[in-house]
């Protein structure tokens, strides 16, 4: 499958809507979304990493599981309901929200597929940045705030960090597509 970029995926109003739900802050000044710490990007033996850290190993992002093993995991998957309708999906595998903190220099994390075998992806990007989705082909996909990607994610494809805001944020969604009858 061919990539594809579909910029303003959402109107506006619902767009905000998600905007505000992963970032707006309760009276305390934490995040009313829960972020979950995954130690590092690229699954690795963990064991391994905290004995010998190597640098691909230091680089952490935090993540909220929206659906997993066939049912939703948070009391927000209902606000994505728009968001999922909108792709066409017959059947869910995984939704995830990624949170990339700023790091001095942009960092390339290693690439991994998603699934292991053919399937559709799609990223969605909360924020404009300077990071990037990279394809297997080289293909550079930038975070601009409401952009769709839609690939096949049993193709390697990397994330990165971000160095120009304080965090990257984008929706992580693994799914099989409806058939469309000609």
């Amino acid at each position: 499958m061919k990539h594809k970029v579909i910029d303003n995926f959402l109107d506006k109003e619902y767009f905000n809507s998600l905007v505000t739900l992963f970032t707006d802050e309760n009276s305390a000044g934490n995040t009313v979304m829960p972020w979950y710490i995954s130690p590092t990007v690229k699954v690795l033996n963990n064991m391994a990493m905290y004995t010998n850290p190597s640098v691909e190993a230091r680089f952490f992002y935090m993540t909220h599981q929206f659906y997993n093993a066939n049912m939703p995991k948070s009391p927000y998957y209902e606000n994505l309901m728009p968001l999922l309708e909108k792709l066409g999906i017959r059947c869910l595998l995984r939704v995830k929200a990624n949170l990339y903190p700023n790091t001095e220099i942009l960092h390339e994390h290693p690439m991994h597929e998603d699934t292991d075998y053919p399937s559709s992806g799609a990223i969605f990007s909360l924020n404009t940045c300077d990071g990037y989705t990279k394809l297997q082909d080289g293909t550079k996909i930038n975070s601009v705030a409401n952009r769709m990607l839609l690939f096949d994610p049993s193709e390697k494809h990397c994330s990165t960090t971000t160095t120009n805001v304080p965090m990257r944020f984008n929706i992580n969604i693994n799914y099989f597509q409806e058939q469309k009858n000609h």
